[in-house]
């Protein structure tokens, strides 16, 4: 409807100005609209400084230029036509001029006839042109526009306009003839796909966020801030279409920046959409050690006793308190740049390891907590009522004694000392209860290395330590010489 509706006006507009000012204006019109098209460069450029400018910046604007020239060099032409439409009037008079005074009789018929006819003609070129220009450049902006645009409602009325003529120019047939000539590469054809698969399908995000060159990339700001951006995501759950996405500062913000560019020239297309539509990679699954996995330690204490059966008590007690110390919110991180990075966790990665093989001459030991528990709280104010009576019956000596009651609290506290296989002394408030201590503060950071392999057997490497890794499902076992690390899968 919409190009049946511009081929209307551009047919009576043209059509009409070249039938009512017959050949001469009609041909000088169409002549100059020829020289323009020769001479589009430079007078596209100064066209280019009367549209707006934030139109003319927009960063979507460097994706079509073709675009952007053609939608130029309609204005151009558009002006140049009209001033030079009036110019043949004066040529128009000229010849009536020459027909009243030298020509036959004859050639001032043949001219009445021709001149209305012949005008009209060349008015009807002059519109297939401009429709032809148009259409070139609707047709990349409109096709993003087609694939993203949901709804309109609450759209600009351009982005209305652009979507219902780009719906037409493919209903018409017209968009195959301006494919023939737009030079737009094929891939931005493909990013608004996929813009169309993400804006249309919003639980697609989740794939998104987890394709190997983005998922790579994921702690650059520009791509942190749009993946996580809540703003974003209720645009895309809302279906609010491409106008309001594509002007959402941290979308503009990753647009100009240098991760959008890299990942333009990274990401094969065709496996990225199949991959938002299957949920499956034919490039990149056969790397099954990509992504996220969390340390189960609970699983790594358990195979160290069947893998050891005589390992004593201690042994057992001091490995899983250094695991549940520095590693217990250990994640892996696993990009296809070849980086493996030990997330949460303390520098010395060597001394650690080292501790995990050789638990009997350990490098680093797991700072002790205090013996605290809920009884002890509990009868803390009944030993301190305790402490009360042993005053009040001082004079009278016993079991209440002072002295009694201090050797009683000593033998406790080295009871319980060995019961929890510490040396630490217990200290006691003033009112009898255990005074509290807090662990001191263990420093963490990430840790980066590097992999390599494929399919389920790999080799990782850590400041210098080697070591092999076998994934079967979701679990991936990381071992070195005694030493087995099991992480699970994280799916976020």
């Amino acid at each position: 409807m919409m190009v049946w509706l511009l081929a209307i006006l551009s047919v009576v507009l043209f059509g009409g100005m070249g039938a009512a000012a017959g050949l001469a204006p009609a041909a000088c019109g169409l002549i100059m609209l020829l020289v323009a098209l020769l001479l589009s460069g430079p007078l596209t450029s100064l066209a280019a400084m009367l549209l707006p400018k934030e139109f003319i910046n927009h960063p979507l604007a460097a994706w079509f230029p073709d675009s952007m020239f053609y939608m130029e060099l309609v204005l151009v032409l558009f002006v140049f036509y009209i001033i030079f439409w009036g110019t043949g009037f004066w040529v128009s008079s000229k010849i009536d001029f020459w027909l009243k005074h030298v020509g036959t009789e004859l050639q001032r018929r043949t001219w009445t006839y021709l001149n209305h006819g012949i005008g009209f003609f060349l008015g009807l070129v002059t519109a297939t042109i401009f429709i032809l220009i148009i259409a070139m450049g609707a047709y990349a902006p409109g096709y993003l526009v087609s694939q993203t645009t949901p709804s309109e409602d609450g759209q600009p009325w351009g982005i209305v306009y652009l979507n219902q003529f780009s719906k037409a120019m493919k209903d018409t047939g017209l968009d195959k003839i301006a494919a023939r000539w737009d030079k737009t590469p094929s891939s931005y054809f493909e990013y608004c796909d996929i813009l169309g698969i993400i804006v249309n399908n919003p639980p697609v995000m989740y794939r998104v966020k987890n394709y190997p060159p983005i998922y790579a990339k994921g702690d650059r700001s520009e791509v942190s801030d749009l993946l996580n951006s809540g703003e974003v995501n209720d645009l895309i759950n809302n279906r609010s279409g491409c106008w309001n996405l594509l002007n959402n500062s941290s979308v503009l913000s990753f647009l100009s920046s240098g991760s959008c560019s890299e990942l333009r020239q990274e990401i094969d297309f065709q496996d990225f959409i199949g991959y938002l539509k299957t949920g499956t990679s034919p490039k990149y699954d056969s790397f099954k050690i990509l992504g996220k996995w969390e340390m189960d330690v609970d699983q790594v204490v358990l195979m160290a006793k069947k893998n050891q059966p005589d390992i004593t008590y201690r042994q057992m007690r001091f490995l899983s308190a250094l695991l549940r110390t520095y590693f217990n919110d250990t994640t892996l991180k696993v990009t296809i740049d070849k980086r493996i990075v030990l997330q949460k966790i303390i520098s010395d990665v060597p001394a650690l390891i080292s501790t995990l093989q050789n638990p009997a001459n350990p490098q680093i030991v797991p700072p002790e907590l205090a013996p605290v528990t809920q009884q002890t709280q509990q009868k803390g104010p009944q030993v301190g009522a305790g402490a009360a009576s042993a005053q009040s019956n001082n004079r009278r000596g016993g079991v209440f004694s002072p002295s009694r009651y201090r050797e009683a609290l000593d033998h406790n506290a080295a009871t319980q000392a060995m019961l929890n296989d510490t040396a630490a002394p217990v200290e006691y408030n003033d009112d009898g209860t255990v005074k509290e201590v807090k662990p001191p503060e263990i420093k963490k950071t990430d840790v980066s290395g590097s992999w390599s392999g494929d399919g389920e057997l790999y080799k990782v490497n850590f400041a210098g330590i080697e070591m092999d890794a076998i994934i079967e499902g979701n679990i991936m076992t990381v071992s070195t010489e005694h030493v087995r690390l099991y992480f699970i899968r994280n799916y976020e």
